[in-house]
Protein backbone atom coordinates (compact mmCIF):
# COMPACT_ATOMS: atom_id res chain seq x y z
CA UNK A 1 0.00 0.00 0.00
CA UNK A 2 2.96 2.29 0.78
CA UNK A 3 4.32 1.81 -2.77
CA UNK A 4 0.99 2.70 -4.36
CA UNK A 5 0.54 5.82 -2.20
CA UNK A 6 4.07 7.11 -2.93
CA UNK A 7 3.80 6.38 -6.66
CA UNK A 8 0.44 8.12 -7.06
CA UNK A 9 1.60 11.08 -4.92
CA UNK A 10 4.75 11.57 -7.01
CA UNK A 11 2.80 11.11 -10.23
CA UNK A 12 0.31 13.86 -9.34
CA UNK A 13 3.03 16.15 -7.95
CA UNK A 14 5.03 15.92 -11.18
CA UNK A 15 1.95 16.63 -13.28
CA UNK A 16 1.00 19.63 -11.13
CA UNK A 17 4.42 21.15 -11.85
CA UNK A 18 4.16 20.28 -15.55
CA UNK A 19 0.72 21.87 -15.85
CA UNK A 20 1.59 24.95 -13.79
CA UNK A 21 4.88 25.37 -15.71
CA UNK A 22 6.49 26.85 -12.59
CA UNK A 23 9.34 24.35 -12.91
CA UNK A 24 10.69 23.14 -16.24
CA UNK A 25 8.88 19.92 -17.10
CA UNK A 26 12.13 18.00 -17.63
CA UNK A 27 13.45 18.98 -14.19
CA UNK A 28 10.12 18.10 -12.51
CA UNK A 29 9.80 14.75 -14.28
CA UNK A 30 13.45 13.72 -13.78
CA UNK A 31 13.31 14.51 -10.03
CA UNK A 32 10.04 12.54 -9.80
CA UNK A 33 11.50 9.55 -11.67
CA UNK A 34 14.72 9.60 -9.63
CA UNK A 35 12.69 9.81 -6.39
CA UNK A 36 10.73 6.68 -7.33
CA UNK A 37 13.98 4.77 -7.84
CA UNK A 38 15.59 6.25 -4.68
CA UNK A 39 12.54 5.32 -2.55
CA UNK A 40 12.83 1.73 -3.88
CA UNK A 41 9.38 1.62 -5.43
CA UNK A 42 10.74 -0.80 -8.03
CA UNK A 43 11.44 -4.36 -6.95
CA UNK A 44 14.76 -4.36 -8.80
CA UNK A 45 16.07 -0.78 -9.28
CA UNK A 46 18.91 -2.04 -11.51
CA UNK A 47 16.42 -3.25 -14.13
CA UNK A 48 14.28 -0.09 -14.28
CA UNK A 49 15.90 1.31 -17.42
CA UNK A 50 15.89 -2.04 -19.20
CA UNK A 51 12.31 -2.95 -18.25
CA UNK A 52 10.46 0.37 -18.49
CA UNK A 53 12.40 2.86 -20.63
CA UNK A 54 11.50 2.46 -24.30
CA UNK A 55 14.94 2.99 -25.80
CA UNK A 56 13.57 2.29 -29.26
CA UNK A 57 11.63 5.57 -28.97
CA UNK A 58 14.59 7.38 -27.36
CA UNK A 59 17.06 6.40 -30.09
CA UNK A 60 14.45 6.99 -32.79
CA UNK A 61 14.12 10.56 -31.51
CA UNK A 62 17.89 11.11 -31.48
CA UNK A 63 18.33 9.67 -34.98
CA UNK A 64 15.44 11.61 -36.50
CA UNK A 65 16.54 14.85 -34.83
CA UNK A 66 19.92 14.42 -36.49
CA UNK A 67 18.24 13.62 -39.80
CA UNK A 68 15.99 16.71 -39.63
CA UNK A 69 18.96 18.92 -38.72
CA UNK A 70 20.75 17.66 -41.83
CA UNK A 71 17.65 18.09 -44.02
CA UNK A 72 17.40 21.73 -42.96
CA UNK A 73 20.81 22.33 -44.55
CA UNK A 74 19.50 21.15 -47.93
CA UNK A 75 16.66 23.70 -48.06
CA UNK A 76 14.18 20.82 -48.58
CA UNK A 77 11.61 22.05 -46.06
CA UNK A 78 11.49 25.56 -47.51
CA UNK A 79 11.25 24.23 -51.06
CA UNK A 80 8.37 21.84 -50.32
CA UNK A 81 6.69 24.47 -48.17
CA UNK A 82 6.56 26.95 -51.03
CA UNK A 83 5.27 24.20 -53.34
CA UNK A 84 2.47 23.40 -50.90
CA UNK A 85 1.62 27.07 -50.56
CA UNK A 86 1.22 27.42 -54.33
CA UNK A 87 -0.90 24.26 -54.56
CA UNK A 88 -3.24 25.74 -51.95
CA UNK A 89 -3.65 28.81 -54.21
CA UNK A 90 -3.12 31.16 -51.33
CA UNK A 91 -5.85 29.72 -49.09
CA UNK A 92 -4.57 29.02 -45.54
CA UNK A 93 -7.65 26.88 -44.84
CA UNK A 94 -6.94 24.69 -47.88
CA UNK A 95 -3.24 24.56 -46.94
CA UNK A 96 -4.25 23.47 -43.42
CA UNK A 97 -6.41 20.67 -44.81
CA UNK A 98 -3.71 19.54 -47.28
CA UNK A 99 -0.99 19.38 -44.60
CA UNK A 100 -3.13 17.62 -42.00
CA UNK A 101 -4.42 15.13 -44.60
CA UNK A 102 -0.88 14.20 -45.62
CA UNK A 103 0.23 13.87 -41.98
CA UNK A 104 -2.78 11.66 -41.12
CA UNK A 105 -2.11 9.41 -44.13
CA UNK A 106 1.63 9.09 -43.49
CA UNK A 107 1.05 8.45 -39.76
CA UNK A 108 -1.05 5.41 -40.61
CA UNK A 109 2.09 3.73 -41.94
CA UNK A 110 5.04 5.49 -40.26
CA UNK A 111 5.74 6.26 -36.60
CA UNK A 112 3.98 9.46 -35.48
CA UNK A 113 7.18 10.95 -34.04
CA UNK A 114 8.97 10.51 -37.36
CA UNK A 115 6.02 12.06 -39.18
CA UNK A 116 5.90 15.23 -37.08
CA UNK A 117 9.68 15.56 -37.10
CA UNK A 118 9.51 15.73 -40.90
CA UNK A 119 6.37 17.83 -41.34
CA UNK A 120 6.59 20.37 -38.49
CA UNK A 121 9.86 21.94 -39.76
CA UNK A 122 8.24 22.10 -43.20
CA UNK A 123 5.23 23.85 -41.68
CA UNK A 124 7.45 26.33 -39.85
CA UNK A 125 9.20 27.15 -43.13
CA UNK A 126 5.83 27.93 -44.74
CA UNK A 127 4.58 30.03 -41.82
CA UNK A 128 7.82 32.01 -41.76
CA UNK A 129 7.46 32.73 -45.47
CA UNK A 130 3.89 34.02 -45.15
CA UNK A 131 4.24 35.66 -41.73
CA UNK A 132 1.55 33.53 -40.08
CA UNK A 133 1.32 31.98 -36.62
CA UNK A 134 2.36 28.32 -37.11
CA UNK A 135 0.51 27.11 -33.98
CA UNK A 136 -2.84 26.19 -35.68
CA UNK A 137 -1.03 24.22 -38.38
CA UNK A 138 1.23 22.37 -35.90
CA UNK A 139 -1.67 21.55 -33.56
CA UNK A 140 -3.65 20.28 -36.54
CA UNK A 141 -0.74 18.05 -37.54
CA UNK A 142 -0.39 16.71 -33.99
CA UNK A 143 -4.06 15.73 -33.84
CA UNK A 144 -3.94 14.35 -37.40
CA UNK A 145 -0.89 12.17 -36.61
CA UNK A 146 -2.62 10.54 -33.64
CA UNK A 147 -5.89 10.05 -35.51
CA UNK A 148 -4.15 8.67 -38.59
CA UNK A 149 -2.06 6.32 -36.45
CA UNK A 150 -5.25 4.77 -35.10
CA UNK A 151 -6.28 3.46 -38.51
CA UNK A 152 -3.80 0.61 -39.00
CA UNK A 153 -1.97 -2.16 -37.18
CA UNK A 154 1.40 -0.39 -37.51
CA UNK A 155 0.16 3.18 -37.04
CA UNK A 156 0.51 3.33 -33.25
CA UNK A 157 2.25 1.05 -30.68
CA UNK A 158 -1.02 0.16 -28.82
CA UNK A 159 -2.38 -1.31 -32.05
CA UNK A 160 0.71 -3.48 -32.45
CA UNK A 161 0.28 -4.76 -28.87
CA UNK A 162 -3.42 -5.48 -29.45
CA UNK A 163 -2.81 -7.10 -32.84
CA UNK A 164 -0.07 -9.35 -31.49
CA UNK A 165 -2.05 -10.43 -28.42
CA UNK A 166 -5.40 -10.92 -30.21
CA UNK A 167 -3.88 -12.39 -33.40
CA UNK A 168 -5.43 -9.68 -35.58
CA UNK A 169 -4.09 -8.98 -39.07
CA UNK A 170 -3.31 -5.68 -40.81
CA UNK A 171 -6.49 -6.05 -42.85
CA UNK A 172 -8.57 -6.46 -39.66
CA UNK A 173 -7.43 -3.06 -38.40
CA UNK A 174 -7.90 -1.46 -41.81
CA UNK A 175 -11.48 -2.72 -42.14
CA UNK A 176 -12.53 -1.98 -38.57
CA UNK A 177 -10.63 1.19 -37.64
CA UNK A 178 -9.82 3.04 -40.88
CA UNK A 179 -13.46 4.11 -41.60
CA UNK A 180 -14.05 5.62 -38.17
CA UNK A 181 -10.57 7.20 -38.12
CA UNK A 182 -11.33 8.88 -41.47
CA UNK A 183 -14.66 10.21 -40.16
CA UNK A 184 -13.03 11.51 -36.98
CA UNK A 185 -10.26 13.21 -38.97
CA UNK A 186 -12.71 15.06 -41.22
CA UNK A 187 -14.89 16.30 -38.35
CA UNK A 188 -11.88 17.28 -36.20
CA UNK A 189 -10.34 19.16 -39.13
CA UNK A 190 -13.57 21.10 -39.70
CA UNK A 191 -13.73 21.84 -35.97
CA UNK A 192 -10.13 23.15 -35.95
CA UNK A 193 -10.70 25.29 -39.04
CA UNK A 194 -13.68 26.80 -37.23
CA UNK A 195 -11.67 27.36 -34.01
CA UNK A 196 -8.78 28.99 -35.89
CA UNK A 197 -10.84 30.76 -38.53
CA UNK A 198 -9.29 34.15 -37.71
CA UNK A 199 -5.72 32.86 -37.95
CA UNK A 200 -6.56 31.08 -41.22
CA UNK A 201 -8.36 34.01 -42.85
CA UNK A 202 -5.34 35.72 -44.47
CA UNK A 203 -5.58 35.94 -48.27
CA UNK A 204 -2.23 35.07 -49.82
CA UNK A 205 -3.29 35.06 -53.48
CA UNK A 206 -1.79 38.49 -54.16
CA UNK A 207 1.53 37.53 -52.60
CA UNK A 208 1.69 34.39 -54.75
CA UNK A 209 0.69 36.17 -57.97
CA UNK A 210 3.41 38.77 -57.38
CA UNK A 211 5.98 36.02 -57.08
CA UNK A 212 6.94 36.75 -53.48
CA UNK A 213 7.63 33.06 -52.84
CA UNK A 214 10.48 31.69 -54.93
CA UNK A 215 11.34 28.01 -55.11
CA UNK A 216 15.07 28.50 -54.55
CA UNK A 217 16.95 25.26 -55.05
CA UNK A 218 19.86 24.48 -52.78
CA UNK A 219 22.59 22.45 -54.55
CA UNK A 220 22.14 19.81 -51.83
CA UNK A 221 18.38 19.60 -52.37
CA UNK A 222 18.53 16.51 -54.60
CA UNK A 223 20.63 14.66 -52.03
CA UNK A 224 18.10 15.59 -49.34
CA UNK A 225 15.23 14.26 -51.47
CA UNK A 226 17.08 10.97 -52.03
CA UNK A 227 17.83 10.56 -48.31
CA UNK A 228 14.23 11.32 -47.35
CA UNK A 229 12.94 8.84 -49.97
CA UNK A 230 15.20 6.08 -48.63
CA UNK A 231 14.16 6.86 -45.04
CA UNK A 232 10.43 6.73 -45.80
CA UNK A 233 10.80 3.45 -47.75
CA UNK A 234 12.71 1.87 -44.86
CA UNK A 235 10.07 2.95 -42.35
CA UNK A 236 7.26 1.67 -44.60
CA UNK A 237 8.83 -1.79 -44.81
CA UNK A 238 10.46 -1.96 -41.38
CA UNK A 239 8.09 -4.70 -40.16
CA UNK A 240 8.71 -6.86 -43.22
CA UNK A 241 12.46 -6.26 -42.91
CA UNK A 242 12.28 -6.89 -39.15
CA UNK A 243 14.26 -3.71 -38.41
CA UNK A 244 13.49 -1.43 -35.46
CA UNK A 245 12.54 2.19 -36.06
CA UNK A 246 15.47 3.34 -33.92
CA UNK A 247 17.97 1.44 -36.09
CA UNK A 248 16.61 3.11 -39.23
CA UNK A 249 16.59 6.55 -37.60
CA UNK A 250 20.15 6.30 -36.25
CA UNK A 251 21.51 4.91 -39.51
CA UNK A 252 19.83 7.56 -41.68
CA UNK A 253 20.60 10.32 -39.17
CA UNK A 254 24.35 9.74 -39.19
CA UNK A 255 24.38 8.89 -42.91
CA UNK A 256 22.72 12.23 -43.72
CA UNK A 257 25.36 14.04 -41.63
CA UNK A 258 28.10 12.16 -43.50
CA UNK A 259 26.64 12.96 -46.92
CA UNK A 260 25.55 16.57 -46.36
CA UNK A 261 28.10 18.11 -43.95
CA UNK A 262 30.47 15.45 -42.60
CA UNK A 263 32.73 17.96 -40.82
CA UNK A 264 29.91 19.52 -38.78
CA UNK A 265 28.96 16.62 -36.47
CA UNK A 266 29.37 18.69 -33.30
CA UNK A 267 26.96 21.31 -34.64
CA UNK A 268 24.42 18.63 -35.54
CA UNK A 269 24.69 17.04 -32.08
CA UNK A 270 23.98 20.45 -30.50
CA UNK A 271 20.68 20.53 -32.41
CA UNK A 272 19.43 17.38 -30.68
CA UNK A 273 16.79 18.38 -28.15
CA UNK A 274 18.26 16.70 -25.05
CA UNK A 275 15.55 18.25 -22.84
CA UNK A 276 12.90 16.24 -24.68
CA UNK A 277 15.03 13.07 -24.58
CA UNK A 278 15.37 13.20 -20.78
CA UNK A 279 11.71 14.15 -20.42
CA UNK A 280 10.70 10.96 -22.25
CA UNK A 281 13.02 8.82 -20.13
CA UNK A 282 11.48 10.28 -16.94
CA UNK A 283 7.91 9.73 -18.16
CA UNK A 284 8.69 6.10 -19.03
CA UNK A 285 9.97 5.53 -15.48
CA UNK A 286 7.00 7.27 -13.82
CA UNK A 287 4.50 5.28 -15.90
CA UNK A 288 6.56 2.16 -15.22
CA UNK A 289 6.04 2.74 -11.49
CA UNK A 290 2.27 2.84 -12.04
CA UNK A 291 2.57 -0.53 -13.76
CA UNK A 292 5.01 -1.99 -11.19
CA UNK A 293 2.81 -1.14 -8.21
CA UNK A 294 -0.35 -2.47 -9.89
CA UNK A 295 -2.11 0.90 -10.17
CA UNK A 296 -2.89 0.40 -13.87
CA UNK A 297 -4.20 -3.13 -13.22
CA UNK A 298 -6.46 -1.92 -10.40
CA UNK A 299 -7.87 0.75 -12.74
CA UNK A 300 -8.49 -1.88 -15.40
CA UNK A 301 -10.45 -4.18 -13.08
CA UNK A 302 -12.36 -1.19 -11.72
CA UNK A 303 -13.72 -0.73 -15.26
CA UNK A 304 -14.72 -4.39 -15.42
CA UNK A 305 -16.63 -4.11 -12.12
CA UNK A 306 -18.30 -0.91 -13.30
CA UNK A 307 -19.59 -2.58 -16.48
CA UNK A 308 -21.01 -5.62 -14.70
CA UNK A 309 -22.25 -8.26 -17.15
CA UNK A 310 -22.97 -5.86 -20.05
CA UNK A 311 -20.46 -6.00 -22.90
CA UNK A 312 -22.03 -2.90 -24.53
CA UNK A 313 -21.59 -0.94 -21.33
CA UNK A 314 -18.00 -2.15 -21.06
CA UNK A 315 -17.28 -1.01 -24.63
CA UNK A 316 -18.43 2.52 -23.83
CA UNK A 317 -16.53 2.63 -20.52
CA UNK A 318 -13.41 1.20 -22.17
CA UNK A 319 -13.32 3.88 -24.90
CA UNK A 320 -13.95 6.77 -22.49
CA UNK A 321 -11.67 5.58 -19.70
CA UNK A 322 -8.83 4.65 -22.08
CA UNK A 323 -9.03 8.03 -23.80
CA UNK A 324 -9.04 9.92 -20.50
CA UNK A 325 -6.13 7.98 -19.02
CA UNK A 326 -4.05 8.06 -22.23
CA UNK A 327 -4.12 11.86 -22.15
CA UNK A 328 -1.84 11.68 -19.09
CA UNK A 329 -0.23 8.24 -19.01
CA UNK A 330 1.87 6.54 -21.68
CA UNK A 331 -0.60 4.35 -23.59
CA UNK A 332 1.89 1.52 -24.17
CA UNK A 333 2.03 0.05 -20.60
CA UNK A 334 -1.68 0.82 -20.15
CA UNK A 335 -2.54 -1.15 -23.32
CA UNK A 336 -0.18 -3.97 -22.32
CA UNK A 337 -2.07 -4.22 -19.01
CA UNK A 338 -5.52 -4.04 -20.59
CA UNK A 339 -4.94 -6.79 -23.16
CA UNK A 340 -4.38 -9.28 -20.33
CA UNK A 341 -7.49 -8.05 -18.52
CA UNK A 342 -9.64 -8.37 -21.67
CA UNK A 343 -8.21 -11.82 -22.38
CA UNK A 344 -9.21 -12.88 -18.86
CA UNK A 345 -12.85 -11.81 -19.37
CA UNK A 346 -13.68 -15.09 -21.14
CA UNK A 347 -12.78 -16.98 -17.98
CA UNK A 348 -14.83 -14.62 -15.78
CA UNK A 349 -18.00 -14.71 -17.90
CA UNK A 350 -17.80 -16.92 -21.05
CA UNK A 351 -21.40 -16.18 -22.05
CA UNK A 352 -21.18 -12.37 -22.00
CA UNK A 353 -17.63 -12.09 -23.33
CA UNK A 354 -17.66 -14.82 -26.00
CA UNK A 355 -16.66 -12.33 -28.73
CA UNK A 356 -13.84 -10.01 -27.67
CA UNK A 357 -13.31 -8.24 -31.02
CA UNK A 358 -15.50 -5.19 -30.16
CA UNK A 359 -13.43 -4.73 -27.01
CA UNK A 360 -10.15 -4.81 -28.94
CA UNK A 361 -11.41 -2.04 -31.25
CA UNK A 362 -12.73 -0.05 -28.27
CA UNK A 363 -9.35 -0.29 -26.54
CA UNK A 364 -7.47 0.75 -29.69
CA UNK A 365 -9.71 3.77 -30.29
CA UNK A 366 -9.53 4.98 -26.70
CA UNK A 367 -5.80 4.42 -26.17
CA UNK A 368 -4.70 5.95 -29.48
CA UNK A 369 -7.10 8.91 -29.68
CA UNK A 370 -6.80 9.92 -26.01
CA UNK A 371 -3.24 11.09 -26.61
CA UNK A 372 -4.62 14.25 -28.22
CA UNK A 373 -5.87 15.51 -24.85
CA UNK A 374 -2.71 17.13 -23.50
CA UNK A 375 0.73 18.27 -24.73
CA UNK A 376 2.26 15.17 -23.09
CA UNK A 377 -0.46 12.69 -24.09
CA UNK A 378 1.55 11.27 -26.99
CA UNK A 379 5.17 11.29 -28.11
CA UNK A 380 4.28 13.27 -31.23
CA UNK A 381 2.72 16.01 -29.07
CA UNK A 382 5.84 16.45 -26.94
CA UNK A 383 8.17 16.59 -29.93
CA UNK A 384 6.05 18.97 -32.02
CA UNK A 385 5.39 21.36 -29.12
CA UNK A 386 9.11 21.45 -28.29
CA UNK A 387 10.02 22.25 -31.93
CA UNK A 388 7.51 25.11 -31.79
CA UNK A 389 9.01 26.32 -28.52
CA UNK A 390 12.52 26.31 -29.99
CA UNK A 391 11.21 28.56 -32.75
CA UNK A 392 9.92 31.11 -30.27
CA UNK A 393 6.27 30.03 -30.14
CA UNK A 394 5.30 28.52 -26.81
CA UNK A 395 1.90 26.88 -26.24
CA UNK A 396 0.84 26.65 -22.61
CA UNK A 397 -0.35 23.33 -21.21
CA UNK A 398 -3.89 24.56 -20.50
CA UNK A 399 -4.23 26.28 -23.87
CA UNK A 400 -3.34 23.07 -25.71
CA UNK A 401 -5.55 20.99 -23.42
CA UNK A 402 -8.68 23.10 -24.01
CA UNK A 403 -8.51 22.34 -27.73
CA UNK A 404 -7.05 18.87 -27.16
CA UNK A 405 -9.81 17.63 -24.89
CA UNK A 406 -12.39 19.06 -27.29
CA UNK A 407 -10.79 16.94 -30.01
CA UNK A 408 -10.78 13.90 -27.68
CA UNK A 409 -14.45 14.48 -26.81
CA UNK A 410 -15.38 14.57 -30.52
CA UNK A 411 -13.30 11.43 -31.10
CA UNK A 412 -14.83 9.55 -28.14
CA UNK A 413 -18.40 10.43 -29.15
CA UNK A 414 -17.88 9.30 -32.74
CA UNK A 415 -15.97 6.17 -31.66
CA UNK A 416 -18.63 5.21 -29.11
CA UNK A 417 -21.45 5.64 -31.63
CA UNK A 418 -19.48 3.66 -34.23
CA UNK A 419 -18.69 0.73 -31.91
CA UNK A 420 -22.20 0.67 -30.44
CA UNK A 421 -23.92 0.57 -33.83
CA UNK A 422 -21.48 -1.66 -35.73
CA UNK A 423 -20.89 -4.35 -33.11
Amino acid sequence: MYDIFVTVAIFFTVYVFIISEKIHRTIASMIGAASLIFLQIFENPHEVYIKYVDFDTVFLLIGMMLFVAAMKRTGFFQYIGVKGLKISRGSPKLLFFILTSIVATVSAFIDNVTTVLIFVPMTLAVSDAIGMDPSPFVLGEIFASNIGGTATLIGDPPNIIIGTNAHLAFSDFLVNLAPVSFAIFLIVDLFLILVYRKELSIDLKTMISEGMFNEEKNPKLLMGEVLLGITIILFLFQHKLNISGSSIALMMGFLSVLVIEKDQLEEFLREIDWETIFFFIALFIITGALEETGVLEKMAYFMVDLAGDSIKKFEMILISFSASLSAFVDNIPYTATMVHVIDHLKDIDPKTFHNLNPLWWSLALGACLGGNGTPIGASANVVAIQILSQNGKKIKFWKFSIVGFSVVLISVLISSAYVFMRY
